[in-house]
């Protein structure tokens, strides 16, 4: 069951890195969903860049690696005390993005009513409790 729902965290982990690639390269499909805005603006507080879009999409799929390789779908690569310590490193961060910094994003953010607060209370911020808790699981595998 663990590995069932450690690979499927490894899957949503493939899709988010290939937007962020799609993202990159000058896509704009969900853009304006993903992005936080001022109050009452369209414009949104970053604009990201296509290194840092793409540093993104690679981390996304090193995430995906690591998950398949705790649970030791590898024969070249053997989970070790390194994996472990990189797992449980990814679940402290996705808590963290999960709390938030306090004004845009995470579940005690302060702008609230913006179309992309509204996905990020909803999806991403959960999302983020997930992947810590299956980061947090995988280390313990």
């Amino acid at each position: 069951m663990f590995k069932i729902l450690i690979g499927v965290t490894s899957l949503i982990f493939i899709i988010i890195g290939m937007l962020h690639v799609f993202w990159a390269f000058g896509g704009v499909w969900g853009v304006k969903a993903v992005l936080p805005t001022k109050d009452d603006s369209k414009f949104p507080v970053l604009q990201p860049r296509m290194l840092g879009t793409l540093f993104i999409g690679l981390f996304c799929f090193f995430a995906s690696v690591l998950l398949l390789v705790q649970l030791d779908l590898f024969t070249v690569i053997q989970p070790s005390p390194l994996s472990k310590w990189l797992c449980i490193t990814g679940g402290i961060v996705f808590l963290l993005r999960a709390i938030g910094e306090g004004k845009y994003v995470g579940f005690f953010k302060k702008i609230k009513h913006t179309r992309f607060a509204k996905q990020d209370t909803a999806f991403y911020s959960p999302l983020c409790v997930w992947i810590s808790l299956i980061f947090l699981l995988a280390s313990f595998i």
